[in-house]
């Protein structure tokens, strides 16, 4: 599987990386920001759209080693079943997919919308 960035902030993805949800596991991680609030990320997708994400991980390493890439996000890391993350991303209207980062990388897509 190819790596999409060494860093998740102003991310391209890899034109393989992109749809499904087979990499998902069933608990996911979030970054809860406060009031109804998870970290999010913006990507670069081949065709040169950006899109909006919420930031997934599949171990609270994985979010902790995240907050660690960008400087100035602190939050609460938060246990979440699939559905329920899928559910937040649906309710913001503003995201369009799920991201999920494995050691800082972002390793599959989930579309919303």
């Amino acid at each position: 599987m190819s790596q999409i960035a060494d860093r998740p902030g102003g991310l391209t993805l890899d034109e393989a990386m992109l749809g499904g949800f087979g990499g998902f596991p069933d608990r996911l991680f979030l970054i809860s920001v406060g009031e109804n609030r998870y970290a999010a990320n913006n990507v670069t997708l081949p065709d040169q759209q950006n899109v909006n994400g919420l930031a997934c991980f599949p171990s609270a390493d994985d979010a902790t080693t995240y907050m660690g890439l960008l400087a100035g996000l602190y939050g609460e890391i938060v246990g979440k079943s699939f559905e329920e993350a899928r559910e937040i991303t649906i309710s913001k209207p503003v995201l369009s997919c799920m991201l999920l980062f494995d050691g800082g990388r972002i390793v599959d897509v989930h579309w919303v919308r």
